[in-house]
């Protein structure tokens, strides 16, 4: 029996289930743009550790793409161009970091990234997009200023993975869902599985991925931000999606959503977190702040 007809029987058996390697974006499906494009970029990195104020970026993966505007259908991807690049940090790769991505201090030494290989493949994207932005956009920020100015989108945050039927947004079970996977922790491998995902059709919708994406990313956004909450609220935050900010000592702590429908979250607040009218901060969160620690600045 050769391998085709041994995926076959496999396939035919419903106690079974194929995973497939996700293929080089060479081997992607791509269709041909038949309106207007954009050019997009996916960003992935790896780190010393998660604190975006003491961690640094030890790796930066960048992949350029082109999208049809109205559909979201992704007609081009140029791995020949991409960037992956290490930079040594000011301090010794923690063990317990290097464990999860496999980046040694010996991988790193003497490495730093062009910061002109970035601006070009920064400067003329319409959008960047990472898997979990509000943990790769202070990252990057910090160390390269140039990506302030652009406009964000997040395939962990912005697409209701829930209402597709996938039971976690994390990129290994979006994709063992989907009968994919990928070697992981690696941040160009990452990157072009996080992108792959975005070509196709989502499960319940069939709508394609980035384009459900940029639907999302277009809409005006607010932050809501819940302050003195009770602890025992956590469980109901958290399972709304509301997430922690701890303030960094600048700010009051938080629990805090970006939402589309700010008075929503107000009235459900009110009547199940406080039980009272109280004030409740509501901030506007252009796609130039959204999952940046700018986020909160006036």
């Amino acid at each position: 029996m050769d391998i085709t007809d041994a995926l076959r029987l496999l396939e035919s058996n419903p106690d079974f289930r194929l995973l497939r390697r996700v293929p080089q974006p060479r081997g992607w499906p791509l269709n041909a743009a038949s309106g207007e494009t954009r050019r997009g970029v996916f960003v992935d990195t790896e780190t010393t550790g998660l604190d975006p104020d003491s961690d640094e970026v030890i790796e930066l993966a960048l992949l350029p793409f082109e999208y049809e505007r109205d559909t979201g259908a992704i007609v081009h991807v140029d791995p020949d161009a991409a960037l992956s690049a290490f930079r040594q940090p000011s301090f010794p790769i923690p063990p317990k970091s290097a464990k999860i991505h496999g980046i040694t201090d010996e991988m790193v030494a003497g490495q730093a990234i062009d910061p002109e290989r970035i601006k070009a493949l920064i400067e003329p994207a319409h959008i960047v997009i990472a898997h979990n932005a509000a943990f790769d956009r202070p990252m990057v920020e910090k160390h390269w200023p140039l990506f302030e100015e652009k406009h964000w989108a997040c395939s962990f945050a912005e697409i209701d993975w829930k209402a597709e039927g996938v039971g976690s947004a994390k990129l290994d079970y979006l994709l063992w869902a989907r009968g994919w996977f990928h070697d992981g922790h690696r941040a160009l491998s990452d990157a072009e599985a996080a992108l792959f995902l975005l070509t196709l059709p989502l499960p319940a919708s069939g709508r394609l991925g980035l384009g459900a994406l940029l639907e999302c990313a277009r809409r005006q956004l607010w932050v809501v931000r819940a302050e003195d909450t009770a602890f025992e609220q956590r469980a109901s935050l958290k399972s709304r999606g509301y997430r922690w900010d701890d303030g960094e000592g600048k700010r009051v702590k938080a629990w805090w959503l970006l939402t589309n429908d700010p008075q929503t979250e107000l009235d459900w607040l009110h009547a199940d977190i406080y039980g009272d009218d109280r004030d409740v901060a509501v901030l506007k969160a252009p796609a130039t702040r959204r999952y940046s620690s700018r986020l909160w600045a006036d």
